[in-house]
């Protein structure tokens, strides 16, 4: 399992450098794709990092206060509760995927758009790396931090195209509008999840 896991993200990397054999590094069968999932468990310590990092970001632009002590506040209800909303993200944009690729008719391409995608969750993790670690060490201000971010961002976009073009076989347009279209779903989400995160965590 973790040599199939190495493999598979060592392939979802060499997408980023557009290398053409990157597909043949991953595992494309039915059982791949149930396979690429575990991905999820190698995201999951990313994401509870970048909470912790999110959290002091926006203690250092006074977005968010501090406690007494002037410690950043992440309880594990917080990480439980950050924890199963990407779980939930995670699965609902393969459902929504499924559907998109149906009506348009590509849906003999589901497996190999996903199995791309759950891997290359692990390459943006990896993007966001350089802002996390020069900000926790205090070797770069919050607004380059923030700078970083939006780097990130940036070469997020345009990795989700990538992969959705090469794995569909489609046009830039309509890969383009399938990137966008994820990069919305996370935002929508993310503000829901706001709206009902006061039903789980304490105030």
């Amino acid at each position: 399992m973790i040599v199939h896991a190495r493999k598979s993200v060592l392939a979802a990397w060499q997408l980023v450098v557009r290398d053409p054999k990157a597909w043949d590094g991953f595992d494309l069968t039915a059982d791949g794709f149930f396979r690429s999932f575990i991905a999820v468990l190698v995201v999951i310590p990313f994401n509870i990092v970048f909470d912790l990092f999110a959290l002091r970001l926006r203690q250092a632009g006074g977005l968010d206060a501090v406690d007494a002590g002037g410690a950043a506040t992440y309880t594990y209800s917080k990480m439980a509760f950050s924890t199963t909303a990407l779980c939930i993200e995670w699965l609902l944009f393969v459902v929504i995927a499924y559907f998109l690729l149906r009506f348009l008719g590509l849906a003999d391409r589901y497996v190999r758009f996903v199995v791309a995608y759950n891997w290359g969750c692990v390459i943006v993790e990896l993007f966001n790396l350089p802002a996390v670690v020069l900000f926790s060490f205090g070797l770069v201000s919050y607004a380059v931090a923030v700078d970083l971010i939006f780097i990130a961002l940036g070469l997020t976009l345009y990795y989700r195209f990538y992969i959705a073009q090469t794995a569909l076989d489609v046009g830039w347009g309509l890969a383009m509008g399938i990137a966008v279209l994820e990069f919305l779903f996370t935002i929508f989400f993310g503000y829901g999840l706001q709206q009902v995160a006061s039903l789980w965590l304490p105030a």
